[in-house]
């Protein structure tokens, strides 16, 4: 799976709204392919649908006016962009664009430069470590009140590693057996609230290569 599928898949149970930049129709295999979890929950994940014209002449306006006005229907937490093959070779700005539209709309926005021909490792650590570095909160004092258990991050959990059957549970139940408290799981099983309180926790365990960049 490539890395722009990767950033969806990290993001998808967080309550953002995340867009391929790519021509229609190219996010099929992301949407029939790499994520089983539509068959349970819903999310958004768009596309931003590049026609010819805006390919080879560019138009990011018609792209940062339709996120804007989408945002403002469907109130995302987030908004973060994606980049594929076109984007790469046209040479657009994620950043800066993702600057304009959280300018625009108020909502933490991001671009995340992926290019369609990396791995889905790739998008997806680079998609959790740019919700930890803006979503986590500081502890505060709240690191010190300690349970009686030590506290942990479980980071690296999609279904491009995990599936959905089960696995994810499992960790957790084995670390509830050990005596661990599970502060919160990047990304499945963990609303954006629990993963802001992640600073609390005592020790990160990875449990794939998408958790390095987040830890």
């Amino acid at each position: 799976s490539a890395d722009v599928m990767g950033v969806c898949s990290a993001l998808f149970e967080l309550g953002g709204m995340t867009i391929m930049h790519d021509a229609s129709g190219c996010n099929s295999t992301y949407t029939t392919h790499d994520e089983p979890r539509w068959y349970d929950m819903d999310s958004m994940v768009y596309i931003s649908g590049i026609s010819e014209m805006e390919a080879i002449m560019g138009d990011d306006e018609k792209l940062i006016s339709d996120i804007v006005d989408a945002a403002a229907v469907l109130k995302p937490a987030f908004i973060a962009i994606a980049g594929t093959p076109i984007p790469t070779m046209t040479g657009f700005d994620f950043e800066a664009v993702a600057a304009v539209i959280e300018q625009r709309s108020g909502i933490p926005s991001f671009g995340f430069p992926t290019t369609g021909m990396n791995t889905y490792i790739h998008g997806a650590s680079m998609a959790l470590a740019g919700i930890a570095e803006r979503f986590v909160d500081d502890p505060g004092d709240s690191c010190c009140m300690r349970p009686n258990g030590i506290r942990v991050n479980v980071l690296g959990l999609t279904p491009l590693d995990f599936s959905v059957n089960g696995t994810d549970d499992s960790i957790v139940q084995w670390l509830e057996r050990e005596g661990f408290e599970v502060v919160s799981k990047w990304a499945m099983g963990s609303s954006l609230d629990e993963i802001r309180r992640s600073a609390e926790a005592d020790i990160n365990l990875v449990v794939s290569a998408a958790g390095y960049g987040a830890a």
